[in-house]
């Protein structure tokens, strides 16, 4: 027989064990919740724009990605153009919401900052000389929920030829 202190050890016990284990159940929701807010998105178009620069020299390669509806959350991006002569740009990026135009379900990313260390030293007289429009033949767009760490999968992916 169990005395009256042990058996109001036993429940508090219990109880404790019960918060526990539904502060665990809870916890876990909320992570699950939140690890899956970001909508699904689409690509449906990408294209090489030149005839946006004003004359400061820094927009006058363009490329543009386009989704089925805006996005409304932040994404991360990786892009590989190849041209008809084999001039190979690959670059990444974050990729948010356009605050002063919600609507549009376009984004336009400046080639030039796809330049990066493992660019080859004349990355941008090749951007300037090669990637002009009709003279691409692919472009790979992939687009992931966070910047990948390792062999993460795309969310979305999409090559488009002959621009």
């Amino acid at each position: 027989m169990q005395s009256k202190g042990t058996k109001s050890r036993l429940k508090s016990a219990y109880k404790m064990g019960v918060l526990a284990v539904s502060g665990l159940f809870f916890a876990s929701a909320l992570a699950g919740i939140s690890g899956c807010s970001k909508e699904p998105v689409k690509l449906t178009t990408a294209k090489i724009v030149s005839g946006l620069d004003k004359g400061s020299g820094n927009f006058d390669r363009v490329l543009q990605i386009c989704f089925t509806k805006p996005p409304t959350s932040t994404y991360y991006h990786k892009v590989v153009i190849v041209t008809k002569e084999n001039v190979k740009i690959t670059g990444e990026g974050v990729l948010r919401p356009m605050a002063s135009d919600p609507d549009n379900k376009c984004h336009l990313r400046n080639i030039y900052l796809y330049i990066h260390k493992d660019s080859p030293m004349e990355a941008r007289q090749l951007i300037k000389d090669f990637v002009v429009p009709g003279n691409i033949s692919e472009v790979l767009v992939q687009i992931y929920n966070d910047k990948p760490e390792g062999k993460e999968l795309p969310i979305a992916e999409k090559v488009f030829k002959n621009l």
